[in-house]
């Protein structure tokens, strides 16, 4: 069993453990909301998994698995939604590529080269220094000498399932809509981040 000073000496060489609330997501361009809106709005993204799916065979008295391919998940996002709706807008846009909801096209399925799209989803590291300030209830901030740890693109990406929102009469309640993405594939990518980065987080705690 490793002792407390060998993982200190881990932690210390490695720059510490990936932080889960340190990440951003690239989205393709649409019109309406820009993608970095939608970057700075993601609440949650789940990094994909990828299952290698067997067989079993028998040799001799012996039995074995063999590979014979493999199984990914969907990604699914959580968006705050603005004042503006314009993350609903823009999801609700992406769909009507897919399939047309009305007019002499109604239920007409697009090519799935006109409707897919590159995305990319980054881990990153905890920046050396960070400056910032508020404005109402934005907190802007820059992040000097960042990293990322990990990114990968989903190839062939579209939004599968636009959930629904509820809305109610309570006060400290927010908006929120979940999008869950299949893709065909996913690989892994290397990202080039400049060294000064914005960061603008959305704090409503103090004005509801």
């Amino acid at each position: 069993m490793a002792s407390i000073e060998d993982l200190k000496s881990k932690l210390i060489s490695k720059n510490g453990i990936a932080a889960a609330n340190q990440y951003r997501v690239e989205l393709p361009r649409w019109k309406g909301a820009s993608a970095r809106t939608l970057d700075v709005v993601c609440k949650e993204v789940n990094m994909p998994g990828k299952q290698i799916l067997t067989l079993d065979r028998q040799v001799g008295i012996f039995q074995e698995k063999i590979a014979n391919g493999f199984a990914i998940e969907e990604v699914t996002m959580v968006f705050h939604v603005l004042n503006d709706y314009g993350v609903k807008k823009w999801f609700d846009s992406w769909q009507k590529r897919i399939v047309s909801e009305s007019g002499p096209d109604s239920g007409f399925v697009s090519y799935k080269d006109d409707y897919t799209k590159s995305i990319k989803i980054h881990q990153l590291r905890k920046p050396i220094a960070r400056f910032g300030f508020d404005i109402g209830p934005f907190d802007i901030n820059f992040d000097a000498f960042g990293s990322t740890i990990y990114s990968v693109e989903l190839i062939e990406a579209f939004p599968t399932t636009l959930t629904s929102i509820a809305l109610s009469n309570q006060q400290d309640g927010l908006v929120e809509v979940s999008i869950t993405f299949s893709y065909t594939r996913w690989r892994t990518v290397k990202d080039e981040r400049s060294l000064l980065d914005l960061d603008l987080n959305i704090n409503l705690g103090k004005y509801i």
